[in-house]
Order: structure tokens, then sequence, then C-alpha cells
């Protein structure tokens, strides 16, 4: 009788488990419960996530149930094992669950955990403003890839990230101003336009400049012409890569000085621009000495 009642509770615990008498997961008997609604599937299904065996399988199984797997996963976002917290997080972001901001913001901020670019990642994925501190904050992290990915990921909210970096510009320092430079650049809101003039004379001139075209604002001209010049060559690479969308007659007598650059890809960068701007054919010297025309990159 003792021995039926131990061999009962042991088949009760298999079961719930999500294990055959075998010893092996019942992964489709698993997925029917989770799908059916049972929290302890659920739980266990995203549990699974840390095992590289399994993780491929899981996971597209967790977007398709959407917002029912949401609570677990979120219960799991801090998880120490990587790949666990990895795809946790990913999903989070792929499923847009606003109560992940938070939770993901303070991976991102732990600088003890591996692969934190995923949750920068995710963020950006979110859309969701109440992310932007927290991606600011990583335009300075020691990881270049964390940086990297916040960048990136504040473009990805875009008009919400604006005002913000606005802010935090002008106290930032150099690593994370680059960051928040190129963001305002790629999102290309007139409303950076004085922040980014701020910052055509300082270390991050080169990165200011690129950003400043693609504003694509007339009022830049001046500030882009005077980079022509700079004594970095990056500078004026990126001054006369911006002047060819926003210059006019007068950036196109500017850039025809910088066709005789010291560097090549300064003069190729001034042919094309000035292609642009005049939209006639113009030719260049390359690294040989020979007049090339530049080649198309918009193809």
């Amino acid at each position: 009788m003792k021995l039926r009642r131990v061999v009962l509770i042991l088949a009760l615990l298999l079961a719930t488990s999500g294990c055959n008498p075998g010893g092996s997961l019942d992964l489709p008997g698993l997925e029917g419960r989770a799908r059916g609604g049972d929290p302890a599937a659920l739980d266990k299904l995203v549990g699974l996530l840390g095992d590289p065996a399994l993780a491929d399988r899981i996971y597209p199984v967790l977007l398709d149930l959407g917002s029912p797997a949401a609570p677990a996963l979120l219960a799991r976002v801090g998880s120490r094992d990587a790949r666990e917290r990895e795809y946790v997080i990913a999903a989070l972001g792929t499923l847009r669950v606003g109560a992940a901001v938070a939770p993901i913001a303070a991976v991102l901020a732990d600088k003890s955990l591996e692969r934190r670019y995923v949750a920068a990642r995710a963020l950006g994925e979110l859309g969701d403003p109440a992310g932007v501190p927290a991606l600011i904050g990583a335009l300075d992290d020691d990881n270049a890839e964390v940086r990297r990915t916040a960048t990136r990921a504040l473009a990805r909210i875009h008009r919400a990230a604006v005002e913000p970096l606005i802010a935090a510009l002008p106290e930032a320092p150099p690593r994370a101003a680059s960051g928040m430079i190129r963001a305002l650049g790629d999102i290309g809101d007139r409303r950076a336009l004085d922040a980014l003039l701020a910052q055509a004379e300082g270390p991050c001139r080169a990165e200011a400049l690129l950003a400043l075209g693609r504003l694509r604002d007339p009022r830049a001209e001046a500030t882009l012409i005077a980079g022509l010049a700079d004594a970095e060559w990056q500078v004026r690479m990126n001054a006369a890569m911006a002047l060819g969308p926003v210059g006019s007659p007068r950036a196109a007598e500017a850039l025809r000085a910088n066709l005789d650059d010291e560097v090549t890809v300064v003069r190729e960068w001034a042919a094309r621009s000035l292609e642009t701007l005049t939209g006639m054919p113009q030719l260049y010297r390359n690294g040989r000495g020979d007049l090339v025309a530049p080649e198309n990159l918009y193809r």
C-alpha cells in the first residue's frame, strides 16, 4: 500500500512537470497546457529558454502565445542565466509588453551582466519614452556594443527621444555625446538644430556636422562650410558629405576648394556633393592621381 502511494505521487510529479514516465520532456503536452492558460506550464516553458537544445523551439511558441505569456516572462527578466535572460528580454520587446520597460532598464544598467545590448535593443522595440533615460545612460557604457545598440534604440524611439537628448547633450562626456549626436542625426528632427550647432566646434564636431546634414536644414550651411577647412580630415569629409543635401551655390564654391584636399576621401566626397548640388558630372583625383568620377552610392 505504501509503495503504491509512492508510485502515485511520482506519477503526479512527472505529469505536472511536463515529463513522461520515461524521463523525457513532453514538450507538445506542455505547450498544450500553456495554450490552455495553465500558469505553471507557461512558467515551465519560459524556464526552458535557458536550455540550448530547446530555446529555439520554445521561443516562437511563446511569441505565438502573446500576452498570456507576459507574466511568466516578466518574472524571469532578471534571471542570472544569460541565455534565458536574453530570450526573455527579446520576447518581451517583440511582444511590446509595456510593463517590461523598468525591469529591462534595470538589466541594462547592471554592468555585472553579460550581453546587456539585448536589453537596449528591446527598449528600442518597446518604443516607450519611459525607456529613454536608461538608453541615454547607456551611451557612456564601457561596452561598445551596448553604446551602439542604445544609439540605434534611441533613433527607433524617434521623436519622443529628441527633447531628452537635447537636454542631456550639453553636459555629456564626449563618448556619450557622440552617441547622442548620432541618434539626433538619425532621427532628423530640426528641433535638434541649435544643440547640434553648439557641438560643431567641440571634440564631437565630426559627428555633429554629419548629423546637421541629416537634418537637411539650410540654416546649418555656414557651419558646414566652415568645417571644410578643419584641421582634421574626418571633419572635412563629414562637412563635404553633409553639404550635398543642404547646400546652395555658395556651398558649391566652397566644395571646389576641397577637390585639392590632401586626403583622397575628402576629394571624393567634395566631388560627389558637387554633383548633387550642380547636377553636373564632377571629376576628382583618386589615390593614384587619376581624374575619375566619384562612385555612385545611390544606385
